[in-house]
């Protein structure tokens, strides 16, 4: 079986398993650099596709200044549903709860097994503590190569929606892009095994 019908079949089977709402991961099966966030907001949801609402679009201006073309690399998250919560009559985003995560690996192993890239870069504390180790914290162990659960190497760094957050707050928002674009920049040089 090729790799785009194992891709296909297991995006198939994964709809299957979650719903229609569910939305797996795009880009090139051969590329490099996966990157691995922690699951899909109402625009992906409504659009089916990974990093299409605010926080993507920043995401490709992050990966654009690290000299990263998207269209090159694989983007997925951990979980396939949107994890949501009712708060003042509204839906809103919340965080994945484990067994939640722990559905989510299962796709995710498989996922990125076809798409086998040389290296991921993981957005936010989730992908990070489920995919590298639990105890890990952004402030300490970002832009630090990993052994993963999953055999590509990682690398943790501040998601998109979190620089989002704190723009307009008094903190170094900044300082904190520069980070993420050095870390990204980092995994882009890890892609063909350099170093």
């Amino acid at each position: 079986m090729s790799g785009r019908k194992e891709w296909e079949d297991l995006r198939l089977r994964t709809a299957e398993r979650f719903g229609e709402e569910s939305v797996f991961g795009e880009g090139p099966l051969d590329a490099g650099l996966a990157i691995v966030g922690e699951a899909p907001g109402r625009e992906e949801v409504e659009k089916g596709r990974p990093f299409v609402g605010s926080a993507g679009r920043l995401l490709d201006r992050l990966l654009e200044d690290a000299g990263i073309d998207r269209r090159e690399v694989y983007v997925t998250n951990i979980v396939k549903v949107r994890p949501t919560e009712k708060s003042g009559g509204r839906t809103r985003n919340r965080p994945p709860r484990a067994a939640e995560i722990r559905e989510g690996l299962d796709v995710l192993r498989e996922e990125l097994g076809i798409v086998k890239p040389d290296v991921l870069a993981l957005l936010g504390a989730t992908p990070a503590r489920a995919l590298i180790k639990k105890s890990l914290t952004l402030g300490s162990d970002r832009g630090t190569i990993f052994h993963s659960t999953l055999g590509p190497p990682a690398l943790a760094t501040y998601h998109p929606a979190y620089l989002l957050r704190i723009k307009g707050t008094g903190e170094d928002y900044d300082r904190l892009w520069r980070e993420v674009v050095e870390d990204l920049a980092l995994a882009r040089k890890r892609v063909g095994g350099r170093s």
